[in-house]
């Protein structure tokens, strides 16, 4: 039981005791002194009384006639005169039936005991008898129960405006404790932040305790991090542009030509600069190397322009002066080449005319299961054509590209509109395994019947990003997986993924929260993946993201990790539960001692923040083997099959 409830169930005992026995004490007091008060009216009425009967003859008729006179205008229980020798002279009594609405328990507990009054009846000189008189109790009891009740409702009302004043001076005293409760929370969730220190001091002392144990994991995570990144920047980026050097670029052309995806369309474009040794001569190597930042400038802002036209884009420089630009998923690499050709004549221009700056490129779409060799030749014969102008200018081919599904965006937004209205998702399950072979889930990877046949994710994914139907195919995936996990026989984990488009449509979020909320047992079961750029660009939105999918118990994680993972601003606060190593890494890693290392230090970089570290494109044993002696936790691709 939590701090506060144990508090606030103290106070609530505490206010009934101090509630029971102040009543109990105003009760016993009320009682008291309604006894004392019948005690003496007895006391001073039978006096009375015995002072008349005495002043008068004793004749037997007139002292009845005085006591009956004497009973009847009082209000009297017995009145009784009794002679020395204790024989009942006259009496007196009263024994009507009790009509009063006390209830039989309050007359229990709180009964009247009064003595009746005594006085002596004198004959002259001669003792005569002894009169005994008790008055009714009826409307002291009546009083008594009247007063109570009066005095229950009072206490009542202080002891409820006691609480609530208390409970207004608890909340305010017990206010630090929600941000202690908060950063335990979050720590408890591998979410190392740091809060104010309260006023309070035992609550200070462990804020500060857990802000010096955020503080120095921080230091360690920017500490790893940093060597992290300059061991990446090391191996995998050319030291003048910045840009993925050729060893690198490879890498991730080797993962794309070997995904198991072959429906999926990417795109290469190969840029070479014409006589860069002369205009190293004219110019000199300073203004040559800035010539290369600029052009490294331009293809990335080109890239970045036309992004809804591709899943993801790399840029790397293979050679000296060339450059390549590689397009997952890209729907449309003619507007790109023109916009390149465009800009590099706009660069041109700003050099002196003895500077003949001529940047030619070739452009094609490829496909998985192309050959590399193949590829980059037919790119080198396009680029030959290409220089044979002599100028900026570009060489686009066609071969392999992508397959026409439908002929427009008008024909591609309605099939896909008509699938997500029929609620036709499908998915393919990939299972994900722990290095020992036990299940850690299946990733839902989404298919779509169109245009007669089951399509891979491959073929309509880019469609969809460009008219702006990922987010709904997100959540349609979502609800698939849901269902699936619903009927599903075995307790197998499911994983989907979530795109950037998702997530910052905020309606779609919320859909998506109200589903899982709706299905607390399968969410609990649900493992949501995002691209690790999401985090980069979009880290305030993810983070909001991710504590609210928590608490609602699904796993948080991103795929495609490992070139900017170490350059996520506030790691230590995402709250990730697992992280899933880009293909492009793994790639051949027995035989990669870079990309080993760098692979280690993520290893050692996730765990030290309770991540599960798990392997993409996994095709070989050798690499399986190397993968477990890095420290991968989880592998997945090709290679790898349910046991």
């Amino acid at each position: 039981m939590s701090l506060i409830k144990q508090l606030w169930i103290a106070i609530a005992v505490l206010m009934i005791l101090a509630f029971l026995g102040s009543l109990a004490t105003s009760t016993q007091t009320a009682r008291s002194y309604f006894e004392e008060q019948l005690r003496l009216k007895n006391i001073d009425n039978a006096n009375t009384l015995a002072l008349t009967l005495s002043q008068m003859e004793k004749d037997p008729v007139l002292l009845e006639l005085l006591i009956a006179a004497q009973f009847d205008t009082g209000h009297y229980r017995r009145i009784e005169l009794v002679d020395p020798l204790g024989s009942t002279l006259q009496l007196k009594t009263q024994d009507a039936p009790d009509r009063s609405s006390i209830p039989d328990w309050f007359s229990r507990l709180a009964p009247l005991h009064v003595e009746p009054g005594v006085a002596q009846v004198q004959d002259g000189w001669r003792q005569f008898g002894t009169v005994y008189l008790e008055s009714t109790s009826q409307f002291a009891r009546e009083a008594l129960w009247t007063t109570t009740k009066e005095l229950f409702f009072w206490l009542l009302g202080v002891a409820i405006l006691c609480g609530l004043v208390g409970s207004l001076i608890l909340k305010r005293i017990t206010r630090p404790l929600d941000s202690v409760v908060h950063q335990a929370e979050a720590i408890g969730e591998r979410r190392f932040i740091t809060s104010s220190e309260p006023k309070t001091l035992e609550f200070a002392k462990v804020v500060r305790s857990m802000n010096i144990l955020s503080g120095r994991i921080r230091h360690t995570l920017e500490m790893e991090g940093s060597r992290l990144e300059e061991m990446r920047r090391q191996s995998q980026l050319d030291k003048l542009t910045g840009l993925a050097n050729r060893e690198h670029f490879l890498d991730i052309l080797d993962a794309l030509l070997q995904h198991e995806d072959r429906e999926s369309t990417h795109a290469l474009v190969l840029l070479r600069i014409q006589n860069l040794a002369e205009i190293n001569r004219n110019i000199g190597y300073r203004s040559t190397d800035d010539l290369l930042g600029e052009i490294a400038m331009t293809l990335r802002n080109t890239a970045k322009d036309h992004a809804d036209t591709y899943t993801e884009s790399h840029i790397a420089r293979t050679k000296g002066s060339e450059f390549v630009l590689l397009l997952s998923e890209a729907t449309d690499i003619h507007a790109l080449s023109a916009d390149l050709c465009r800009r590099f004549d706009d660069l041109a221009r700003e050099y002196p005319p003895r500077v003949r700056l001529a940047l030619p490129h070739a452009a094609s779409y490829f496909k998985a299961g192309e050959q590399r060799s193949s590829l980059l030749i037919r790119m080198d014969n396009l680029l030959a054509v290409a220089e044979q102008n002599e100028q900026t200018c570009s060489e686009v081919s066609i071969f392999q590209e992508h397959d026409t599904i439908f002929r427009n965006q008008d024909e591609w937004r309605a099939a896909l509109s008509q699938v997500i209205s029929d609620n036709q998702v499908q998915a393919r399950k990939f299972p994900v395994l722990a290095m020992n072979g036990t299940l850690l889930h299946h990733e839902a990877m989404m298919r779509l019947f169109l245009a007669g046949r089951l399509r891979s994710a491959g073929s309509f994914l880019p469609w969809a990003k460009r008219l702006g139907m990922l987010p709904k195919m997100d959540l349609a995936m979502a609800s698939w997986a849901i269902s699936e996990l619903r009927e599903a026989a075995l307790s197998e984990d499911i994983a989907v993924n979530l795109s950037l488009e998702a997530l910052r449509d905020t309606g779609v979020r919320r859909q998506l929260l109200k589903l899982l909320e709706k299905n607390p047992e399968q969410a609990q079961r649900l493992w949501i993946e995002s691209p690790e750029r999401l985090v980069i660009v979009h880290l305030d939105v993810y983070l909001d993201f991710c504590t609210t999918t928590k608490s609602l118990g699904c796993k948080v994680g991103l795929e495609n990790a490992g070139a900017g993972f170490t350059g996520i601003n506030r790691l230590q606060e995402v709250g990730l539960d697992y992280l899933k190593i880009d293909r492009a890494l793994v790639h051949d890693i027995a035989n990669n001692g870079n990309n080993q290392n760098l692979l280690r230090g993520l290893c050692i970089l996730g765990h030290s923040i309770g991540l599960t570290m798990i392997a993409e494109g996994v095709r070989t044993d050798a690499e399986i083997g190397t993968l477990r002696q890095l420290g991968v936790d989880g592998i997945t691709g090709p290679g790898v099959t349910k046991a």
